[in-house]
């Protein structure tokens, strides 16, 4: 992939890439864990532009894994498996691909020592289980793990004849090992692979971040900009009240590209107005904290039912030292009125989540740390607290500066985690309001 003018270019072949991400462990198909590894591949593989055709998850089953491998390599060109590679009786995938390729395992002793210094470097003792991770198919390449004790495994597989053979990479399930051996093995190979073979042209796609309005509203707003069949393609991500909208060009050079793009991203933005806060990789804490010091302006936040999310989508950016500078999470009532001077006699009187009781979160937050913005939220994430008058998913969020305070009440729907991550990015939006 590279990035030019702000978007994201990447390669097309004329000739089509049947590609497949094989997912292995028991804890996936029993529910036991979510496959983030599939979603993380299929975005790695579509910067070369190879579009992943198939996700497929199996057990810890021997039989099922080479059952698997078996089918994929007589239609597909390239594999990439994750899990199975661990010291326990459940890890079989290289038995299972051994099988496949009709080859014995072989000790590596270059990865043997590499595991054992891995232990040794941490003052433990490696166990004999571990060996067999330096075990691996004849004829196969080893795919080195800076990262843990699961090397990888790159072999090819299926019979020789008119179709090559299907590339396979098998990597551990840890998310960070399997990210880092993809970057440093993986991404190489396969950009080489796709340069190899025929271009047919590029695709570029540019990302227009968009918050507080909902993806019908925007589909009203777009009309038929959003149209199946149209080219440019602009299609939409919808996620706690931010949408993000791809604009897909595909062109037989880079500057043509663009120039389609072009007019789409203006007219979008002529469309959305407001709504628009970024592009590309921009988050919203990012473009808050670049607002924030280009103004050379300050901000400091108390949080009662987001309990610190929206500090640590601020401090997440880094540098937010510049313009952060206090947050308060008070949970209690205790904690508002002890830390940060809350009218005990509001808070008996309209209760916690209120208008006067965020209002009062963001004026003392903001003149307790002497910024020149305060945020202040409270409210009901649930799922239980609600009342009839005061619902699960209600929030009063408050920004303060020194001349004014104003204050929006919401009603969420979702769940817990849903109602807090929809408050803290709505929080962000209203501070970006005022700085733009």
């Amino acid at each position: 992939m590279l990035s030019v003018s702000g978007m994201f270019c990447v390669y097309l072949r004329s000739i089509f890439v049947r590609a497949v991400i094989l997912s292995i462990g028991d804890e996936l198909i029993l529910g036991q864990s979510v496959d983030t590894n599939a979603a993380w591949i299929s975005a790695q593989l579509a910067m070369h532009g190879i579009l992943v055709q198939e996700h497929i998850t199996v057990g810890d089953d021997r039989a099922e894994i080479a059952e698997q491998l078996r089918r994929l390599a007589e239609s597909a060109d390239l594999i990439i498996a994750t899990g199975g590679l661990g010291p326990t009786e459940d890890d079989v995938t290289r038995y299972a691909l051994a099988e496949v390729l009709e080859a014995e395992l072989r000790l590596d002793e270059s990865s043997l020592q590499e595991i054992e210094e891995f232990f040794v470097q941490r003052g433990r003792t490696m166990s004999e289980r571990n060996c067999i991770q330096a075990m691996f198919p004849a004829g196969s390449e080893v795919i080195p793990n800076s990262r843990g004790t699961a090397p990888g495994i790159f072999a090819t597989i299926g019979e020789t004849g008119e179709r090559e053979k299907t590339w396979a990479y098998f990597l551990p399930g840890v998310p960070r090992e399997m990210k880092t051996m993809y970057t440093d093995f993986v991404k190489d190979r396969v950009r080489k692979w796709v340069h190899h073979q025929d271009q047919g042209g590029v695709m570029i796609t540019r990302i227009v971040h968009t918050v507080g309005v909902g993806e019908s509203k925007i589909a009203e707003l777009l009309g038929d900009m959003m149209a199946r069949g149209a080219h440019p393609v602009v299609n939409s991500t919808a996620a706690n009240m931010v949408v993000s909208l791809r604009i897909n060009a595909r062109a037989a050079d880079e500057k043509s590209a663009r120039e389609l793009i072009k007019p789409v991203e203006e007219e979008l933005r002529k469309r959305l107005g407001d709504y628009v806060f970024g592009y590309d990789d921009d988050t919203l804490a990012g473009v808050v904290g670049r607002l924030l010091r280009k103004r050379s302006e300050t901000l400091a936040i108390a949080e009662s039912c987001t309990g610190g999310w929206l500090g640590k989508e601020i401090t997440d950016i880094p540098g937010a030292s510049d313009y952060f500078k206090s947050g308060w999470v008070v949970y209690s009532n205790d904690a508002k009125i002890r830390q940060l001077g809350v009218d005990k006699g509001i808070l008996e009187a309209q209760g916690a989540v209120s208008e006067p009781v965020a209002e009062q979160l963001a004026v003392r937050a903001r003149e307790t740390a002497d910024t020149n913005y305060g945020i202040g939220i409270t409210g009901i994430a649930g799922p239980g607290g609600g009342t009839a008058e005061k619902p699960v998913g209600l929030v009063f969020m408050a920004l303060a500066d020194k001349a004014k305070v104003e204050v929006k009440k919401y009603i969420f729907p979702g769940d817990r985690e849903m109602v807090r991550r929809r408050a803290v990015n709505l929080a962000l939006n209203m501070l970006r309001l005022q700085l733009i």
